[in-house]
């Protein structure tokens, strides 16, 4: 019987052909697989447009033989190499957009983003009409909603993360203000900004109120929490736990603040929800001595919270300063907090707006 097929062909003592310093250069991690199958000077990969250099790139993280590869992008025609990158899918104008990568070879994991966004009609159609497309853009795309993916928008997306976070949190709490049946109607509207600063102007302005005069009762939590309804309870509460919970007694008087016991669970704890525009927010949850609680505690009060209809992070007012600040050059840059982590993504601690 024959020998076995193998995917990469055998080298002695496993060694792989050489490598130029030009391939190493332009392929990175990808310069050992492609110098097996275009030996050095490499002429035959180096010739090729960059597109298709891109393509054998992407397909040698695929279960596909090397000469395979090397018939594909040398010979194949270009809907023929688009429907092997994108798993038999239709991807009309791919190799265009690849030829928009640059010169250099990606990371796999970029080019994984690259066509998880191409697969989406509305993004693919952005990436179409880019004159140059890199790893960093993808990666600020992604974190938008699918809605705001349109060219009228991304034009106006300042080179930050930490303004497109608070764009994509602008825009999921004005639909849920507004109800998600709203949700392209907000996006058209945005779509309709003539810059930047007006852009995220618009966002700010659609966390505001749509009607006056609704005064959102307190979520209703579960039997294993209490709520404050008076000054001597907030005062043994406070004594309790030891922290100043006695300073916001004006704020829960009057209905902006509402504070709840955690009496029954692994710990005890204590939580203050704010009223906003956008809902009964999360604004703290502490132990005693205001000691930082459990995940497991945490998990249980914020699943409570959003469950009686209660959401988590950015105080509404304080995301609307920042969009203006994010695009405002008499008032930025706007300063962004730490959140990369489940914990700090819910933004406790924001009792006073």
């Amino acid at each position: 019987m024959g020998n076995p097929m193998t995917r990469r062909p055998v080298r002695p003592l496993g060694r792989t052909g050489a490598m130029t310093p030009l391939l190493r250069f332009l392929a990175g991690t990808h310069a050992e697989a492609l110098a097996i199958v275009w030996p050095a000077p490499h002429a035959g990969f180096l010739a090729l447009p960059s597109a298709r250099r891109h393509a054998a790139a992407i397909l040698l993280a695929r279960d596909l033989e090397l000469n395979e590869i090397a018939r594909l992008v040398e010979f194949g025609r270009d809907g023929d190499v688009a429907k092997h990158l994108m798993h038999g899918q239709a991807a009309g104008g791919l190799m265009k957009s690849l030829s928009r990568l640059g010169e250099i070879l990606w990371e796999a994991s970029d080019y994984n983003l690259f066509l998880s966004l191409f697969s989406d009609e509305n993004t693919a159609q952005v990436l179409r009409h880019t004159d140059e497309i890199r790893p960093e853009q993808l990666h600020l795309i992604r974190r938008l909603p699918v809605l705001l993916r349109v060219p009228k928008i991304l034009r106006h997306i300042p080179d930050s993360k930490g303004a497109v976070d608070d764009l994509a949190e602008a825009f999921r709490l004005a639909v849920r203000m507004r109800g998600k049946d709203q949700a392209a109607s907000v996006a058209r509207r945005w779509e309709r900004a003539a810059s930047s600063e007006r852009l995220f102007d618009m966002a700010a302005e659609d966390l505001q109120p749509v009607r006056f005069g609704n005064m959102l009762a307190p979520p209703d939590l579960p039997p294993a929490f209490f709520r404050v309804g008076d000054r001597k309870t907030l005062e043994q509460v406070a004594l309790e736990f030891r922290n100043c919970l006695r300073d916001f007694t004006s704020d829960i008087a009057a209905g902006h603040m509402a504070v709840y016991v955690l009496r029954d669970g692994v710990e005890r704890a204590v939580l203050a929800l704010r009223r906003d525009t956008a809902g009964w927010r999360l604004a703290e949850a502490k132990g005693k001595d205001n000691s930082d609680l459990r995940e497991e505690t945490l998990r249980f009060i914020v699943d409570a919270v959003e469950l009686a209809g209660g959401r988590t992070g950015e105080s509404s007012w304080v995301l609307a300063r920042r969009l203006h600040e994010h695009v405002c050059g008499r008032c930025g840059p706007a300063h962004v907090p730490v959140r990369e982590t489940w914990e700090e993504r819910l933004m406790l601690g924001s009792l006073w707006d």
